[in-house]
């Protein structure tokens, strides 16, 4: 380098400083901005396992809330590495547009040196290698973005297949419960109605009871009186029989003493 190209190089950092370098390699790049490989396996583990939980085709209550809280905890997860994936979106969108506010300026410096100077200088070097630095950050860091556009609009969809699952298990379960309130009330209307019907054959045998309970005594009561009654005769005609045989044996005396008395 000669005493001119270090003088140029000297003042031109004195002004403006170091040029910033920025690391071009994917690996690089990899440790300033994070991939989202994890998030999307774990989302992908979160979709499976929604998808196995919502095959189920019971109606069971118990069940369905169970399905319904893990739909909500997943909804949840995908809504938050959405937010992280637009988080870093946003940051990607701000590195872009500062390297290209850095380009323009460099450009306008770099036109600025040309102007100064017919010839080709270190300096103008210096700013092509940043430039073409710049450029190939720039360009990666596009397809990055694409990338994550791509992502996040997959994430989208998935988003709204998740949520449309969810309403159509919220429906399901609505549908079931009116179904389970409409069994109920129908099993609690038949129910009264039997019991009623219960009720009122109770009353019906109630009253046949106690008319067939009065009867019975009524009968009880005349059995009674027609056994005194059959008492009574049969005492009057052991009597009558008794004083039959009485004067039958006095008949027979007085037959006897008659016919002795004829004898005579």
């Amino acid at each position: 380098m000669s005493y001119g190209d270090r003088f140029t190089s000297s003042s031109y950092r004195k002004i403006f400083g170091d040029s910033p370098r920025f690391p071009v390699s994917s690996s690089r790049m990899s440790g300033s901005f994070p991939r989202v490989s994890p998030g999307l396996r774990s989302m992908a583990a979160s979709r499976s396992s929604a998808s196995s939980l919502m095959q189920t085709d019971s109606l069971d209550l118990t069940q369905t809330s169970v399905v319904n809280n893990e739909l909500k905890v997943i909804r949840t997860n995908e809504k938050e590495q959405l937010q992280g994936l637009n988080d870093r979106f946003a940051m990607f969108i701000d590195k872009v547009r500062h390297l290209e506010q850095q380009n323009k300026v460099l450009e306008t410096e770099l036109v600025t040196l040309r102007q100064k100077q017919n010839e080709p200088s270190r300096i103008a070097h210096l700013y092509q290698q940043e430039m073409r630095e710049l450029r190939s950050q720039v360009e990666e860091l596009s397809r990055d973005k694409n990338r994550i556009l791509i992502e996040r609009n997959n994430m989208e969809d998935e988003l709204q297949k998740l949520s449309a699952k969810f309403d159509e298990e919220v429906r399901a379960r609505e549908e079931a419960e009116q179904t389970l309130k409409s069994f109920r009330k129908d099993a609690m209307r038949a129910s009264r109605e039997e019991i009623n019907e219960f009720r009122r054959q109770l009353q019906s045998k109630t009253i046949e009871i106690e008319t067939l309970r009065g009867t019975n005594e009524s009968l009880e009561r005349q059995i009674t009186e027609m056994e005194d009654a059959h008492n009574t005769e049969v005492t009057a005609m052991q009597h009558n029989s008794f004083i039959i045989a009485k004067l039958n044996s006095q008949l027979l005396r007085f037959s006897f003493s008659n016919s002795v008395i004829l004898t005579y």
